[in-house]
């Protein structure tokens, strides 16, 4: 007898069983498609949107001594674009990974998030950190990565004003990672400040909004009863960023 005869002739009941067993299928594909379609969206989302509403430069320097050194640079080796972890040499970004990036809740699944497991969790990884050195000495860190310095680089973040222009553009600011940063919160560490002097002035600053600045990045201390900053960039031009600049921490 063929397999295709045999098929025929199979009982209704063993096909009616093999049906529910074809949607649990069915379903768990669908499930697992759906959690990778998700994650990715939360991935790359951010990124996407921004590439969708770019607009005009908001800002663009009028000094042709770094309009020629950008022009170079991005002839030689284009725009290199940075992440807040990029801005941290490498042991300090996975201790500072270890305690800001929401560890304490990987081992848990949503329904336990938020129960008492997690709050002790998160209380044990606090006390944990009060007393790890190197995460309190990354926490005030002025190490900085050089391979990046002296590059044409973009970042994305927020502005903190410093000084303003008497028609109230802002003449210099800091660049962070995430909105009230050194002011409604504590700053971040110094290798996670940039420090911007616009001779120019910049109009179109809002501390709720995020922009991407453009421009060559050098090592640099500049020190603010607002913060420190490790790094400062000599900016070519600003636009408007959509979505969460910070590519590093938790939020």
């Amino acid at each position: 007898m063929s397999k295709v005869a045999a098929k025929e002739n199979e009982p209704a009941a063993v096909i009616a069983k093999r049906k529910p067993l074809k949607i649990v299928l069915l379903l768990f594909v669908f499930l697992v498609a759906g959690s990778v379609f998700t994650r990715l969206v939360q991935l790359y989302w951010p990124s996407i949107k921004h590439q969708l509403y770019t607009s005009e430069a908001l800002y663009q320097t009028s000094n042709p001594q770094l309009q020629a050194l950008f022009s170079q640079e991005v002839e030689q080796k284009g725009v290199m674009r940075l992440g807040w972890q990029d801005l941290l040499p490498e042991q300090e970004a996975a201790t500072l990974r270890q305690y800001q990036s929401g560890n304490d809740t990987s081992d848990l699944s949503p329904t336990q998030i938020g129960t008492v497991q997690s709050i002790t969790n998160q209380l044990l990884l606090s006390i944990q950190a009060s007393s790890d050195e190197n995460y309190i000495s990354a926490l005030h860190s002025t190490n900085i990565v050089h391979t990046i310095l002296g590059k044409a680089i973009s970042i994305s973040g927020f502005i903190v004003p410093i000084e303003v222009n008497e028609d109230r553009t802002l003449q210099s600011f800091f660049v962070v990672p995430y909105y009230g940063a050194c002011i409604h919160l504590p700053p971040p560490p110094p290798n996670q400040i940039v420090f911007v002097q616009l001779p120019d002035g910049f109009a179109h600053h809002n501390l709720a909004d995020a922009f991407t600045l453009t421009g060559i990045l050098e090592q640099g201390m500049f020190e603010d009863p607002l913060g420190t900053s490790a790094y400062i960039l000599n900016v070519f031009d600003i636009e408007a960023y959509h979505g969460q600049p910070d590519d590093f921490r938790a939020h």
